[in-house]
């Protein structure tokens, strides 16, 4: 598939939502592939209990909170053409979204169910169980057999918008200063086996982020591939070690300034680059769950906040070229000052 639109900024979690039961909503789909969605709960599985489930006429996104995923708020979308071959939504909710919360272990199960039998059609549905259980239940055709299984995952329907504030995606205030570079999937998975070997020496790891704009000019030029990733661990004062990503490609943002005069090449400046240092067992983490998942992955953008954060935005394979919807996990990492 074509590259995704590169985007470091983060789009915070839609709030609104009206009271409602699983009675006044609908949703009802039926699945083209199930894999890449299995693959994303089982990885999301590995961080939380439970999460954050919203259901749009254009997407499904997760949302895990910090509390209950190591310290790392995790997010994650999928456009519904990429997982669904058709899909109906009904809700009061502003939006047209059925927002819901539901424990990974029991999703992921359902899923895998999905994922692994022959069958001839996977539909999942929103249903309330006689007890007034609301349920998302998973029917699955079987192709050799007239036999219909069923998965049912309970859920709970969120009422109250307060509720979902731990869920909400963090805005920074130092985004002018953030620099973001462009990681190729090999990388991301390679990072993996680099940050493993790591953490033996040290429990922080510095990650600099070079932009990569030619001396005396300010600019980096596209297609030049000069931005840099370093990461770099110091074990007594005595020992250190660092690998370095060469070549990459950088995410240029406009400046406010540039902005509001409508000229987005700014002043000349020497090369820029930003500092993070944060807890390497969190970045192992993530990294860990990312590749043991077998989840497809196109490219990533590590964007460096200085005194902020460290966020790691994936991109996924989406079969939504039509709408255009991006597909995506982001992570983000608190920094130890």
């Amino acid at each position: 598939p074509a590259a995704p639109s590169h985007s470091a900024r983060a789009r915070p979690a839609q709030l609104s939502v009206h009271a409602g039961t699983a009675s006044t909503m609908k949703f009802r789909a039926t699945f083209g592939s199930a894999a890449q969605l299995t693959k994303l709960v089982v990885m999301l599985d590995k961080l939380a209990e439970s999460c954050a489930v919203h259901l749009t006429a254009d997407i499904v996104s997760f949302q895990l909170p910090p509390s209950a995923s190591g310290g790392v708020q995790v997010a994650a979308e999928l456009a519904q053409r990429s997982i669904f071959l058709d899909h109906r939504i009904e809700s009061r909710a502003e939006n047209n979204r059925i927002t819901f919360f539901v424990k990974l272990t029991n999703l992921a199960r359902a899923l895998r169910s999905c994922s692994r039998t022959q069958s001839e059609r996977v539909q999942v549905k929103l249903t309330k169980k006689m007890n007034g259980q609301p349920t998302l239940t998973f029917e699955i055709q079987l192709s050799d057999a007239q036999v219909q299984v069923l998965h049912d995952v309970p859920i709970r329907i969120v009422q109250d918008p307060a509720e979902l504030q731990p869920y909400s995606e963090p805005e920074y205030s130092a985004a002018a200063e953030a620099i973001s570079v462009v990681l190729p999937q090999q990388d991301v998975r390679g990072l993996r086996n680099v940050v493993e070997r790591m953490r033996v020496f040290s429990e922080y790891v510095l990650l600099t982020a070079s932009d990569g704009r030619a001396a005396g000019t300010g600019v980096a030029a596209a297609g030049d591939r000069n931005a840099k990733l370093k990461l770099q661990v110091e074990k007594d004062n005595l020992v250190e070690i660092s690998t370095t990503y060469r070549g990459l490609d950088s995410v240029q943002l406009p400046s406010s300034d540039d902005d509001q005069h409508g000229d987005h090449i700014s002043s000349p400046r020497p090369a820029l680059e930003s500092c993070a240092r944060v807890e390497i067992k969190r970045l192992a983490r993530a990294l860990q769950s990312l590749v043991a998942s077998d989840i497809k992955m196109h490219s990533a953008i590590c964007c460096i906040l200085p005194e902020c954060a460290l966020i790691l935005k994936v991109f996924l394979p989406s079969a939504d070229e039509v709408g255009n919807q991006p597909s995506f996990v982001v992570f983000y990492f608190p920094v130890q000052l």
